[in-house]
């Protein structure tokens, strides 16, 4: 199987945010940890999830975030063993050689400031761009104008 460039995977996934978008409601994940937190929380302790205010703010349903955030890692599997690539011996990619619990609290991290802000990246690259969201554009401009200098550190680092 032919492997897809970046414009043809780019292209797919913006029409496929797009009809998400219309369907179902704009693509986000990062409201899936704190809305099945409080999911399991309730049975368990219903009166500190009803009088927690946080948990009043995000939905106590499973919905499309939940399909979407189980998907992700199931599309990448799947994709990686439709491709028929399979690694070099002897390479690596540079990650195994960060500690799990390093990986957790960055992890953390990105998520923790997600929530403060209201969304992640998913949510405003994606489902912004796909509205033509002026604040979208600007949100990937900044992903990219910091991430790409943190890649190329990180990748000298491991190199």
């Amino acid at each position: 199987m032919r492997n897809w460039t970046w414009w043809q995977g780019g292209i797919a996934l913006g029409l496929l945010s797009t009809l998400a978008m219309v369907l179902l409601k704009p693509l986000g994940v990062s409201t899936f940890f704190p809305s099945s937190l409080a999911i399991v929380l309730k049975p368990l302790f219903p009166g500190f999830v009803e009088a927690n205010a946080y948990f009043q703010t995000v939905p106590l349903t499973i919905g499309p975030e939940h399909l979407l955030v189980l998907g992700i890692p199931l599309g990448g599997y799947l994709a990686y063993k439709l491709s028929g690539e399979k690694p070099a011996e002897g390479t690596g990619t540079g990650l195994a050689t960060t500690s799990p619990l390093l990986a957790f609290t960055g992890g953390f991290l990105v998520l923790f400031g997600a929530r403060m802000a209201g969304g992640c990246t998913t949510g405003h690259v994606l489902a912004g761009m796909s509205q033509l969201s002026v604040a979208g554009f600007l949100f990937a401009a900044a992903v990219f104008a910091g991430g790409i200098p943190a890649a190329l550190l990180l990748k000298r680092r491991w190199s």
